[in-house]
């Protein structure tokens, strides 16, 4: 199971993505918040770093067999072999030091907005 699959999924419905990079910037460009704050992290899908990444690596694949329907299409399997794919997911995420950004945009309305 590869990343690239997603990205292609959400290219495939106009998502972008890399959104997450950008929503300092909008909410800027919006005009009608003040004290703009961007706090970022990173996780990881690595059972060494705990009960987190361990949940992390059960979410992504609870998450992509959640999506099975728009994942067959695309990557031109069968159900039966998805499923083995989704099996191989943990190691894989682990073997590849996998990991995600977060990010936390927030900002006050002004008031004479």
């Amino acid at each position: 199971m590869s990343i690239l699959v997603v990205c292609e999924m959400q290219t495939s419905r106009n998502f972008d993505n890399n959104l997450i990079y950008k929503f300092r910037s909008l909410l800027e460009e919006n005009g009608k918040l003040e004290d703009i704050n961007e706090e970022k992290n990173v996780n990881s899908y690595c059972t060494e770093d705990g009960k987190l990444g361990k949940a992390c690596i059960e979410n992504a694949r609870t998450a992509f067999y959640n999506l099975k329907t728009l994942f067959l299409p695309l990557l031109g399997v069968t159900q039966e072999r998805f499923e083995e794919m989704l099996e191989t997911l943990p190691k894989e995420l682990e073997d590849n030091k996998s990991y995600f950004d977060i990010a936390r945009v927030y900002g006050r309305k002004k008031e004479n907005v």
